[in-house]
């Protein structure tokens, strides 16, 4: 793939085999989120977006990878509230379904209104059949917070719904997509190295359901 990417905070693949190989590329897909380094463990992010999240209760938005590597869907919930150290956020659920892993879970627990590099309080990674592995402030280091370029405001059409949304850039030629109207971090879509678009959105029921055959 050309990058080697490692997860911190996660369990070394005793198989040497898949599993190792899958949470590789869901590093992949997180450096397009914007929530891992994409040139070494502990440098700083190329991006976190550092925009407003959208809460609501139950709410949740499934995405689709356009990239190469990566999982070819992913969705994003809006968990409960949290502490750590004393400090109080509000848990954002990532969920991959992983071939010879099972459904796979980045938990960030963010504090404030915003994601981004300081926000996060406590990064979780779930696999199942081990232990949970915690991170605290994975990635509260120093330049790592970058604000976003406003471009333009412009509509899209998903599921059926006009949405508004606005535009951003960031270093290193990433666009991104954001609308009020969208739940959790209120991404509509993400151009760049890694791209991915919203496909459906919701509050409560199961975020998977009537997912597309692609992303299975």
């Amino acid at each position: 793939m050309g990058t080697a990417l490692s997860v911190r905070g996660s369990a070394p693949d005793k198989s040497g085999g898949r599993v190792g190989r899958f949470l590789t590329l869901l590093a992949l897909l997180l450096v397009g989120l914007g929530a891992l380094p994409a040139r070494a463990q502990d440098s700083a992010p190329d991006a976190l977006f550092g925009l407003p999240l959208v809460v609501r209760e139950g709410g949740w938005a499934r995405y689709v990878n356009m990239s190469p590597d990566g999982p070819p869907q992913f969705v994003i919930k809006l968990g409960g509230p949290g502490r750590h150290e004393g400090k109080r956020g509000r848990w954002v659920v990532i969920e991959l379904d992983v071939p010879a892993a099972g459904r796979v879970g980045f938990d960030f627990l963010v504090e404030g209104e915003r994601f981004s590099a300081g926000s996060v309080l406590l990064m979780r990674l779930r696999v199942p059949g081990r232990p949970p592995k915690d991170t605290p402030a994975p990635f509260n280091q120093p330049g790592a917070d970058r604000r976003p370029h406003p471009l333009r405001e412009t509509t899209e059409t998903i599921a059926g719904k006009k949405l508004a949304v606005s535009e951003y850039s960031y270093a290193g030629g990433i666009i991104a997509q954001w609308s009020p109207s969208v739940p959790v971090l209120g991404l509509v879509s993400v151009s760049g190295t890694q791209s991915f678009r919203l496909e459906a959105f919701g509050v409560g029921g199961d975020p998977w359901k009537d997912a597309t055959a692609a992303g299975k």
